[in-house]
């Protein structure tokens, strides 16, 4: 346990990594262990020998034969959903929360920024205003709960004797996040050139808090998108519903009917009876849906967000509908 946290400590493997990592080990191990199976099962019917001089008839052997692939293919099938489930579902999750706890940093950062000017124009200095700020008897009358751990170290690293800059750049990386870092820079460059001040820091504050709040307003502009997607899958879905209970059956009779059961050809293409199975074109349409699920989430992550792996959510919840409304007319 001690080597694998120094081998963590020492690459400096982010969690998120970590846990996708993990999750695809996982999804692996599920493929295999199901696709053993199925290849043993298979090699047991090749291995079949008819007892006491019986030949079985060669059209059930056949049809026997192509119920079972197609039933280990759709099984297989399946197995690959709950695979990818598995290998994004923890990542995705871990993305969000990681991007709700930088959103309340960054929104918290700004309250610090103006505790901090509200200090410094008291007349405390710098150093003094943090240790201020990350006293506990002040915690209640702050909202500052998810910095407060962040605003403790500082306090710390004051008593210790590190200096204002380098308290404001240590605590800037620890919340990871672009935008502290930004305003965090600008504040530690004006306090390396003696400017640091009340007016400053509150300038900081003003502009961070508009930063945030544009983009509050582009996130919800762009919600409309975002259901747009999410309706064309349901629409997609209902398209496929349609053709599978209704028109498909329809054309697969009349193809039959029109073949005879030997063979036929039809607009330059041969049909044959044994091919018209509508079981495969339940498969397809299976892949369709997961398929178009999958790319649809992670282009609403990129157009929502602007990055594509916060779409992963997005295609863990479109798989789940779209697997669990399969059940009940695709995948027998």
């Amino acid at each position: 346990m001690i080597n694998f946290k120094k081998f963590y400590v020492r690459y400096k493997l982010k969690r998120e990594h970590f846990i996708l990592l993990i999750s695809i080990l996982a999804a692996i191990t599920l493929i295999v262990i199901s696709i053993i199976p199925a290849g043993q099962e298979k090699q047991a019917k090749i291995e079949y020998t008819p007892e006491e001089g019986y030949i079985p008839d060669k059209n059930v052997t056949i049809n026997q034969t192509q119920g079972g692939t197609q039933e280990t293919r759709n099984n297989l099938d399946q197995v690959i959903v709950f695979a990818i489930l598995i290998a994004i579902t923890p990542y995705s999750i871990e993305v969000y929360l990681a991007s709700k706890r930088t959103r309340r940093y960054e929104e918290e950062f700004v309250g610090f920024l103006y505790e901090l000017s509200e200090l410094l124009r008291g007349g405390l200095d710098p150093l003094g205003a943090i240790k201020e700020i990350a006293s506990p008897a002040l915690e209640s009358e702050r909202s500052l709960h998810a910095l407060t751990p962040h605003l403790q170290k500082a306090a710390a690293q004051i008593g210790w004797g590190v200096s204002f800059e380098d308290v404001i750049s240590t605590m800037a990386e620890s919340l990871k996040s672009p935008l502290i870092s930004k305003y965090s820079y600008l504040i530690v460059q004006a306090a390396r050139l003696g400017a640091v001040n009340t007016a400053i820091i509150l300038k900081s504050a003003d502009d961070l808090e508009k930063t945030l709040q544009l983009e509050r307003e582009k996130e919800a502009s762009l919600k409309e998108y975002l259901f747009i997607i999410y309706a064309a899958q349901l629409i997609l879905i209902g398209l496929i519903f349609m053709l599978n209970s209704t028109l498909l059956p329809s054309i697969l009779s009349m193809m039959s009917a029109s073949v005879g059961g030997k063979g036929a050809t039809t607009f330059g293409f041969s049909f044959s009876s044994s091919g018209l199975n509508i079981t495969k074109f339940r498969t397809g349409f299976f892949h369709v849906i997961m398929i178009n699920a999958f790319a649809s989430g992670i282009i609403a992550g990129q157009l929502t967000e602007g990055k594509a792996r916060h779409g992963l959510k997005h295609s863990v919840i479109l798989m789940i509908v779209g697997y669990t409304i399969s059940l009940a007319f695709l995948i027998k």
